[in-house]
């Protein structure tokens, strides 16, 4: 009897077996655990991938930081440098001045009322004359073209400033700028932005030449001068030319490149509304001075 128990189960297992054969379930279960381990190794090889990645990241961000912190080295060893230079030479581009801006102004780099920019007329008009929207000529990629200012950084009238006077060789152009704002020169053949205290006498600058095409200049003379007003105008590609020489729109607390990645919010929201950005320019304004430009600048003078 028992035997025959065995027997009929045996017959009964084989008897399933077969049904499921032939349902195809079993070979569906099979493929199914089959894509479980391969699933599996998937996610172990991720999980090493994503540790690996990780590693890679921190490694980067360690590079990163020490790179940042010998530039920083070598750029107030080159600044210093320069003021000594300055000094034994009798030079005064690199001598240290005091921004003389309205109290709650906080520095920053700027040109007098008196500077001269392009309008979409071809009208050559004072920079105390500018308003926002006012489209103006600017360089890009060796070619000039009109842009629309933005915004502004600096917007004083009747502040008294010391300048820095560049004059050109060839061109005979006159650029009237604060010792901390940055304009074009060039280095190993491409144009570079540095404060213009760094500026030296025989720098090639970029400037607007016959029938408005670009040409280089090399910088003949600097002095200083003393002019009324100061103003910052913000471009969308931030640059522009002032007195047909091509400078930036920004000053020497972040690079050119990185001051115009922090300005996308600002270009973002003009591209929204233009309106909208000039009333967040008026939010905190102080002695012409925005509170966010105020905010930006403090924050970034302490981290520096």
């Amino acid at each position: 009897m028992h035997e025959l128990t065995n027997t009929s189960k045996a017959v009964l297992e084989q008897q399933i077996k077969e049904a499921l054969d032939q349902s195809g379930i079993n070979e569906q279960l099979k493929s199914l655990q089959k894509k479980k381990e391969e699933l599996k190794k998937q996610k172990e090889k991720l999980k090493k991938m994503d540790e690996k990645r990780k590693r890679e990241i921190e490694e980067e961000e360690r590079k990163n930081e020490e790179e940042k912190k010998r530039l920083e080295k070598e750029r107030r060893k080159l600044q210093e440098q320069k003021k000594q230079e300055q000094k034994q030479t009798g030079g005064q581009a690199t001598t240290p001045i005091n921004n003389q801006v309205s109290s709650g102004g906080g520095g920053g780099g700027c040109f007098p009322g008196s500077a001269i920019f392009v309008d979409i007329h071809g009208r050559r008009r004072r920079m105390d004359s500018l308003n926002v929207g006012d489209e103006v000529h600017a360089m890009s990629n060796e070619n000039i073209r009109l842009e629309p200012v933005i915004t502004f950084i600096h917007h004083q009238p009747e502040v008294m400033q010391e300048f820095l006077k560049i004059t050109t060789l060839e061109k005979k152009k006159i650029l009237k700028i604060t010792e901390d704002h940055l304009l074009f020169v060039e280095k190993e053949g491409k144009a570079a932005a540095v404060p213009a205290r760094d500026v030296t006498i025989g720098d090639t600058v970029y400037v607007r030449g016959v029938q408005g095409a670009v040409e280089r200049d090399a910088v003949q003379n600097i002095s200083r001068v003393f002019e009324k007003g100061v103003y910052a105008p913000v471009t969308l590609s931030g640059t522009i030319l002032v007195n047909d020489v091509h400078t930036s729109c920004y000053f020497d607390v972040l690079s050119h490149e990185w001051s115009h990645r922090a300005m996308g919010v600002a270009r973002t929201v003009y591209h929204v509304s233009p309106w909208m950005l000039q009333w967040l320019s008026g939010v905190g304004e102080k002695d012409g001075f925005p509170g966010w430009c105020r905010l930006a600048h403090k924050m970034l003078t302490l981290m520096d």
